[in-house]
């Protein structure tokens, strides 16, 4: 498991300014924000993928994104060898991007993480937080190259509250997020998986 140590970010409105852009990965906002970008893969099947993003600061790593990646059953030869490059530790955004694919987020819930009690599996991702619920960002993946689409996968990520919070989703997303609050079963099922593989962390 990766343990998490609170780092001191980049503090500055040029990138406060930058990194709301919502064109941007994670991986580009995080180094950004924080000076470094880094991927622990924690889990990697053929159906789910979970993983840490992470920054570095004097050595220590601290989580910034606990991602959970949901690929389809079927992988079209379209994408095959992105597809393979993906499930051998490299970042979703990047290797689209550099294979010339476009990329979309069809926004499917925006809030914060609903924890018990027992703060536990939140601080085993991210360190001591204390009694801040992170925020989770639940969308579809879609990519285009060529007038084909496809749906690649359904993602949630939890983020640090040091790295993004609600509002600052809200901004880098503006409009996009106002339908996007109604839970649908999917996404309320897909909030078990997340919530279940943050406590095997």
């Amino acid at each position: 498991m990766l343990v998490s140590y609170p780092a001191k970010p980049v503090n500055s409105e040029k990138l406060t300014v930058e990194t709301q852009d919502s064109g941007l990965g994670n991986s580009d906002r995080i180094r950004l924000k924080f000076g470094s970008y880094g991927i622990e893969i924690v889990e990697n099947g053929a159906r789910i993928r979970v993983s840490n993003l992470y920054s570095t600061n004097d050595g220590f790593k601290t989580n910034r994104t606990f991602a959970v990646v949901m690929y389809p059953v079927v992988i079209e030869p379209a994408f095959a060898k992105e597809h393979d490059a993906i499930i051998n530790g490299q970042s979703i955004g990047i290797v689209f991007r550099e294979h010339g694919w476009e990329i979309e987020k069809r926004h499917q819930y925006v809030g914060e993480l609903e924890v018990g009690p027992d703060f536990s599996a939140i601080h085993a991702v991210f360190g001591d937080i204390g009694g801040v619920r992170p925020v989770i960002h639940v969308y579809s993946l879609l990519i285009k190259k060529h007038n084909a689409k496809f749906h690649y996968a359904s993602i949630a990520e939890v983020h640090h509250p040091d790295y993004l919070g609600l509002e600052d989703l809200r901004t880098i997303f503006g409009n996009e997020f106002d339908d996007s609050l109604k839970m649908d079963r999917d996404t309320v099922d897909f909030l078990k998986i997340v919530e279940n593989k943050m406590r095997d962390v």
